[in-house]
């Protein structure tokens, strides 16, 4: 049932497209499709984001960016800095990072060359955190596979500290399948059908294990008595069982002050959003955009937000 979730959008509009069609034809089978649009509009209110408006001035507010960098395998460290400088962010969380010596270096490039004086980040691990503000308390946790995992920091931010979360939860491993499907179209032959059919296992059997990921970092946002601030990039779709689970604590900057599906991932699927920031109650959101990134297949989200006064 969890990869039904990919192909939910694509088949709201489908059936946004029936209701059309029958009531154009004036015959009472639009009331089937207006029902099961209906029904599937809670679901769809997570998909596509249609803001509030509601926008709160403070001078404490602070620009955080996420991006899985795809390894920033692509570009040299410089354009690499480049772009990081443009984002003009307050704390950068990065997935994918470099390791060891390449991941040092670039560290310290992206640390020089915009101006982030504090980082948090283990040689080994693929999660990196600048910022501007100190950071402290900091820890890697990897899950089974020794890649995916999350980063726990707090952060002394002008507005207050804050625990900040960076997670990258079980990659779906169907991206190379994906393409091949798409660049040899073959649907009438049985070994097309076949690779369709390992991609949609693959995401089920993924989609099980982010489960279990996702339970573990709500049990450890829920041992701190700091606003807590969860980003990265999770690999699963809003109608995903794990994103309904952090909805259960955590705001979606994207619902808060975007618009439309806010695609985050070029992939075989339209509208794949799979990249977050979820800030508890503890934070207003102010903004909410995405930044197209030239060595990534994933984009960079940033939102403005700020800690509220209780």
């Amino acid at each position: 049932m969890a990869t039904m979730g990919l192909l939910a959008p694509s088949l709201w509009g489908l059936m946004l497209l029936f209701a059309g069609y029958w009531l154009w034809k004036k015959d009472n089978a639009v009331w089937l499709s207006v029902i099961t649009l209906l029904l599937g509009w809670e679901m769809m209110s997570n998909v596509f984001a249609i803001p509030d408006g509601d926008m709160v001035d403070n001078s404490t507010k602070m620009s955080v960016v996420s991006l899985n960098g795809h390894g920033f395998r692509q570009q040299s460290d410089q354009e690499i800095t480049d772009f990081i400088k443009g984002l003009d962010a307050d704390i950068l969380l990065l997935q994918e990072f470099k390791i060891r010596g390449e991941g040092n270096a670039l560290a310290e490039k992206i640390q020089s060359d915009a101006e982030f004086p504090h980082l948090y980040r283990k040689i080994e691990a693929q999660l990196a955190v600048f910022s501007r503000f100190p950071l402290k308390n900091g820890e890697v946790h990897y899950f089974s596979n020794r890649v995916n995992g999350y980063l726990m920091v707090d952060v002394a931010s002008p507005g207050g500290t804050f625990k900040l979360i960076n997670a990258h939860l079980q990659t779906n491993g169907i991206s190379n399948l994906a393409n091949e499907v798409t660049h040899d179209v073959k649907f009438q032959e049985k070994k097309t059908w076949q690779k369709v059919k390992t991609m949609f296992g693959r995401y089920g059997r993924s989609n099980k294990v982010r489960t279990q990921q996702a339970s573990e970092i709500m049990v450890a946002s829920q041992k701190t008595s700091l606003p807590v601030l969860l980003t990265g990039d999770f690999n699963d779709v809003p109608t995903s069982y794990l994103y309904q689970r952090f909805r259960t604590k955590f705001q979606d900057a994207h619902l808060a002050q975007s618009w439309g599906l806010g695609t985050t991932y070029e992939g075989l699927l339209p509208g794949l959003r799979i990249d977050y920031i979820l800030p508890d109650d503890g934070f207003a959101i102010h903004d909410f955009d995405r930044i197209p990134c030239s060595f990534s297949d994933h984009q960079a989200i940033r939102a403005e937000i700020s800690i509220q006064k209780h």
